[in-house]
């Protein structure tokens, strides 16, 4: 005869196995299952407003890179492009799309990027004469390539370009909609509005808008934009094209089934390769100056693009990077791109990398 003390043992291990398989349970969220397609092709999708905003980058890049050719800028007019006021586009939709960069920008660096503005038309006074150092105008490379510099040999163009992907896209789909705020228990999961889900389904969708990525990325490489883009190069050492596309398949299929642990570890693998991409990019650039150390138009160029990616890693509120190893890695590049040495540069990557635990593949970037 078993005792009262097997009784209550054999019904404690009743519900330890029940917890275990979640087979007694009632919470169906622990029970859900459902596939993850292979592209992002789920019903009732819109990120219309991040591909505008993107167009929108795309134009202001296009006309402040004019300057490279001799072209006088205008200051206003790229204000214009960023505010989306006096209908600055040549795509005449953006112009009455109700969207617009700067309001998307983080509000700390808005001001910030109204000063490269700035600087850009500046510097295009130059009339396309050659740069020096302390002297603005274009600098050439052993190829022939022409870039806009300031007088401190810093390319407002790319600073602009590769800043913005931070302070905007990056910035809204790391601290914005893959928030609590915009995705958490609290949001409405449940209520479809044709042409873009639930709220939470909808703003998960504008998260990977501003990715950059096809559908089928990274089956397909066509057409990618801005973050994609730069996925696709890092990728070879990082991983980061299916390690990104897969987690923002797995989310959005996780919202639509209600599986929220699933879509919370999808988001958590968002953020963190995110943010490993930013710095990738970082040091893929930061490689690039150094290898091109001996001519100053490739180097300005590469430590332009390496400066707004760093930059970028300051938008995303978690990051692994502390505020004391940002300042040392900014410091090394200096504010004169004239005297940045290989040393500066290879101490600035070793920074980013120690932060990021790249250091196996920081030589390969």
């Amino acid at each position: 005869m078993l005792s009262r003390f097997n009784y209550k043992a054999i019904a404690v291990l009743g519900l330890s196995v029940c917890t275990l398989f979640s087979s007694c349970s009632d919470d169906k969220e622990e029970n859900v299952s459902y596939n993850v397609p292979t592209t992002y092709n789920f019903d009732n999708v819109n990120y219309s407003g991040q591909t505008d905003r993107m167009s929108m980058l795309s134009e202001l890049d296009t006309y402040v890179k004019t300057g490279n050719n001799g072209a006088l800028l205008n200051a206003q007019k790229m204000k214009n492009m960023y505010a989306n006021v006096n209908a600055p586009f040549a795509e005449a939709r953006l112009n009455t799309s109700g969207k617009q960069l700067k309001d998307k920008t983080i509000l700390s660096a808005q001001s910030l990027f109204e000063s490269y503005f700035d600087a850009a038309a500046t510097a295009s006074l130059s009339a396309g004469t050659p740069a020096l150092k302390e002297k603005a105008g274009i600098l050439t490379t052993a190829e022939g390539t022409k870039y806009l510099v300031d007088a401190n040999g810093v390319e407002p163009a790319q600073i602009i370009q590769k800043g913005l992907m931070g302070a905007v896209f990056y910035f809204q789909a790391v601290e914005s909609y893959l928030t609590e705020a915009k995705i958490g228990a609290a949001v409405d999961n449940a209520t479809v509005t044709p042409g873009e889900g639930t709220k939470m389904e909808h703003h998960f969708d504008e998260a990977f808008g501003y990715f950059g990525a096809p559908i089928d990325f990274p089956t397909n490489l066509n057409n990618l934009k801005f973050w994609a883009n730069y996925s696709n190069k890092v990728n070879p050492s990082t991983g980061s094209n299916k390690a990104l596309m897969d987690a923002f398949l797995k989310g959005r299929a996780a919202i639509s089934a209600k599986d929220i642990k699933g879509k919370d570890e999808a988001v958590a693998t968002i953020r963190a390769e995110w943010e490993k991409l930013v710095a990738a990019s970082a040091i893929l650039e930061l490689n690039l100056a150094k290898t091109n150390i001996a001519d100053q138009a490739k180097k300005s160029h590469y430590l332009s693009e390496a400066m707004g990616f760093m930059m970028s890693l300051k938008f995303k509120s978690d990051r692994k990077i502390t505020d004391a190893q940002h300042q040392e890695a900014m410091a090394k590049l200096g504010t004169n791109f004239y005297d940045t040495t290989a040393a500066d540069i290879n101490a600035a990557i070793n920074i980013i990398s120690a932060a990021y635990g790249m250091d196996s593949i920081k030589n390969q970037l």
